[in-house]
């Protein structure tokens, strides 16, 4: 919907000339190490925002000839030789700077876009390598080490850095970085999809700050930012939007949605109660409303809602199998197994209905069905956690502990915050003699127990009408 391919390659180009503009500007305008207040080289420093190197200068000269092993005025100096492109001079200075202080990372900073600017790239990749491993967390340093690697032609290297950049902080120099690491590595239409993303935001931010109480622009502004995964933005608008209109139902449904895509459950079943009361008829809201509250372990509300649903739309396999989950978790097997098997007649791929007919099969003690219906999901997943706790779960009870184990380990490395499955591992090594493992199970889960019951806590509170 969002995809321009006619504007890709000119917003390619043009990112990538934003990107040479800008690091040449970084080039020119370095920031050292803070000063203390009320020293010359504070004065220096206004001087240099001045625009009055000359005056700056004097009073950096001043410094060093009183000492020549002041750190802060060599940085200092360093950068007004930057400022005046005399690059090899600034390089020396830094480096000076740095031998008095090795953990000066602004004069690291200002030393590797010095050897940018010489066209040293080799040795400044190397410098903010090693930048790296000393703030790992510092984006700047993140994004010009991407955009040396992109110059090398090491695209891949380029990317996995720009991916661990939180999508919440992407500058617009950072999308247009890694629109041309798509590009490079054969995944154009991602790029274009992404540029095209960012033409739509910049538009309708326009738009936003010509009318300012627009409802629809906020809520389009949201869904962009949900695209890209940004949820905390999306929650913004969509909170904003609320303030404006605090009644419109298509704001207090997107809430829902990106309050369930940011795991914050309670607020979900906060705003999802308040569309059960606004929209007590609408059939999809009911079923919003119920997806939130089985997340939220809210059973019988749930099995409430979607009772009304499945009586209107008797031929949708999600809903039965929602059904089936909340009578599950209510103890109402026979109910359950109806509405869970009808799930599957109305669509054999539910994967999910499997499980949860496993776990219905393992309650009644059905073992046999219980392990066929887990090997079922296991063969189109292979790695899908659940499943693989619950036949690792049977195997244990049934005595077969190298089955159990290589199952339950599965399950652990394929989600490694369950709870249940370190309870599982216990009992097994107990079971095996293997007792000093079997107590580092049990510490972690008690770790993990811990975490969620803080979760739930939480999950309630927030859940509470304000």
């Amino acid at each position: 919907m969002f995809r321009n391919r006619t504007n890709v390659n000119r917003w390619l180009s043009l990112g990538t000339l934003i990107l040479g503009l800008s690091a040449a500007c970084r080039s020119a305008g370095h920031q050292s190490k803070p000063i203390a207040k009320g020293s010359p080289l504070t004065t220096a420093q206004v001087e240099l925002k001045r625009g009055d190197i000359g005056a700056a200068e004097k009073i950096v000269w001043d410094a060093l000839s009183s000492n020549p092993d002041d750190e802060l005025a060599l940085t200092l100096l360093g950068t007004i030789r930057a400022k005046q492109e005399r690059y090899a001079e600034a390089e020396a200075l830094f480096r000076r700077s740095l031998q008095l202080n090795p953990k000066a990372i602004e004069a690291r900073k200002d030393l590797a876009a010095v050897l940018v600017s010489e066209d040293k790239n080799g040795e400044a990749a190397d410098a903010y390598r090693d930048l790296l491993a000393l703030a790992p967390h510092d984006l700047h340093i993140r994004t010009e080490l991407a955009r040396l690697y992109m110059e090398q032609r090491k695209c891949i290297e380029a990317m996995t850095l720009i991916e661990g950049i939180p999508s919440t902080t992407l500058s617009s120099e950072v999308i247009s970085l890694k629109a041309a690491c798509l590009a490079a590595l054969g995944r154009s239409s991602e790029a274009a999809f992404l540029i095209s993303q960012t033409q739509i935001l910049s538009t309708l931010n326009r738009a936003l700050s010509r009318n300012p109480n627009s409802v629809s622009t906020l809520l389009s502004i949201s869904r962009v930012h949900a695209s890209q995964h940004q949820h905390k933005q999306s929650m913004t608008a969509l909170q904003r939007a609320r303030t404006i209109d605090p009644d419109s139902l298509p704001v207090l449904r997107a809430l829902i949605v990106e309050s369930m895509e940011s795991r914050q459950v309670g607020v979900a079943l906060r705003f999802a109660g308040e569309l059960q009361k606004k929209s007590a008829e609408n059939m999809d809201d009911k079923y919003l409303v119920s997806a939130v509250m089985l997340q939220g372990e809210k059973y019988d509300v749930a099995a409430e809602q979607l009772e009304e649903y499945v009586a209107k739309r008797p031929e949708d396999a999600k809903g039965a199998l929602g059904l089936g989950i909340a009578y599950l978790a209510e103890g109402k097997y026979v109910d359950a197994r109806k509405w869970l098997e009808r799930s599957l007649e109305l669509d054999p791929n539910l994967l999910e209905a499997h499980y949860e007919l496993g776990m219905l099969a393992r309650k009644e003690n059905k073992i046999s069905e219980a392990l066929q219906r887990f090997e079922t999901v296991l063969q189109r997943q292979p790695n899908n956690p659940k499943a693989l706790l619950g036949i690792g779960t049977l195997y244990l009870e049934e005595g077969q502990f190298e089955k159990a184990e290589a199952a339950l380990q599965g399950s652990q490395k394929a989600d490694t915050s369950e709870p249940e499955t370190e309870y599982q591992l216990s009992l097994l090594f107990t079971r095996m003699g293997r007792r000093e493992e079997a107590q580092q199970h049990m510490t972690r889960f008690r770790q993990l127990k811990q975490a969620r019951d803080n979760e739930l806590t939480s999950r309630d509170e927030q859940s509470k009408p304000m």
